[in-house]
């Protein structure tokens, strides 16, 4: 069985009968919990009772590994330790690096730095924040002449650079190291297929869902370019996007007024990322399989943001489809991986890709 450990000052914590380590595309900071549980036994020599020995403390720096795999790396932010006439327990919870920067005021300042990575280093700096920025978009944009790039108050930090990463098209997820890394959705394939036939020999999938909703989907997504214009009178407003999204019945509308102007080109692909990002979010396949690896000659962990091909007869999903997130569970029955998966193109502006003979919950919504 894999170990997922949690380190502490060099020190590695093993045996606890509960632990998860989350990673997406969707939300920036991975996540872990670790907790266990155990029955107080009483020593008859020194009258006392069992207890967990704690050396764990609420802001410790933790790495957390799979193996010899280092997944995640941040801070314990919550600690609870509890008793019972019968037992003794201990969890300990948190998030990587990028944590703060979720949670934390941004310091209001306008910009002028137009290259993307040199403007995410800069805010970084200015709010005191050590965190490296790696770009793995090779063609990326610089913004707009036009940008009024102004960190306004009220802004997190991550709300500020998820404005800006959006109006690029582009993701924020992070790292095994917690560096904020700028990325597309992948094109990898993982080293593993996802299998659930009825008739089936080589079935590893143990147990899969699907969800549909449509409550956060619109048939027009409209993006307009006019400062502190909320009427969206025709005269005064600049530029506009507007994409469509035909699943969806045409009385369904969301209009957005963004607060800085935007040209008309990016207001278009802007309002494309909203519609599959929405898309994405009202039609996800989730399984759990066996184990952290893809299969078992591998070696290579389940990862986000990368293609996997699907074959689940009972939940009738097949093709190829993007890894959104992963969570690796250990518990007492096991090791487990939950897998949360998309349909390809939910990340970006080309919008769904599925192939002839492929199917992802299209028999689910009815046409309007």
């Amino acid at each position: 069985m894999s170990d997922l450990t949690l380190e502490v000052n060099g020190i590695k914590y093993q045996g606890f009968t509960d632990a998860l380590v989350n990673r997406s595309v969707e939300n920036l900071a991975s996540q872990f919990s670790f907790s266990t549980t155990v029955k107080d036994s009483f020593d008859f020599m020194s009258g006392v009772f069992g207890k967990i020995q704690n050396d764990l403390k609420a802001q410790d720096f933790v790495k957390i590994l799979i193996d010899d795999n280092s997944v995640m790396s941040g801070f314990i932010e919550d600690l609870d330790i509890s008793y019972s006439s019968s037992s003794h327990s201990i969890s300990v919870s948190g998030r990587d690096k990028t944590g703060d920067l979720i949670d934390s005021s941004i310091i209001p300042k306008q910009y002028f730095q137009r290259n993307f990575v040199r403007l995410l280093e800069t805010v970084l700096s200015d709010n005191g924040h050590s965190i490296a920025v790696i770009n793995d978009v090779a063609d990326l944009s610089t913004l707009g002449a036009k940008e009024v790039i102004t960190a306004e108050k009220g802004d997190t930090i991550a709300a500020f650079m998820d404005r800006y990463a959006k109006k690029l098209q582009v993701l924020l997820v992070t790292n095994a190291d917690g560096d904020l890394v700028i990325t597309r959705e992948g094109s990898d394939l993982a080293v593993g297929r996802l299998v659930q036939e009825i008739n089936g020999n080589n079935n590893n999938i143990l147990s899969a869902s699907i969800n549909i909703s449509t409550t956060e989907r619109y048939r027009f997504f409209e993006i307009y370019s006019s400062k502190g214009n909320d009427d969206f009178i025709a005269q005064t407003v600049g530029q506009s996007g507007i994409a469509i999204d035909s699943s969806i019945r045409a009385t369904r509308r969301k209009r957005v007024n963004m607060s800085a102007d935007t040209e008309s080109v990016s207001l278009k692909n802007l309002a494309k990322w909203y519609v599959n990002i929405r898309r994405a979010k009202g039609s996800r396949y989730n399984c759990r399989v066996q184990g952290f690896y893809t299969n078992r000659n591998s070696g290579l962990l389940w990862q986000p943001n990368t293609l996997v091909q699907v074959k689940d007869e009972l939940c009738q999903v097949s093709g190829q489809f993007l890894i959104q997130g992963v969570s690796f569970v250990k518990n007492l029955q096991g090791c487990f991986t939950d897998l949360s998966i998309v349909e390809q193109g939910a990340f970006s502006i080309e919008g769904a890709n599925i192939a002839d003979g492929s199917s992802f919950a299209t028999d689910l919504i009815a046409k309007p």
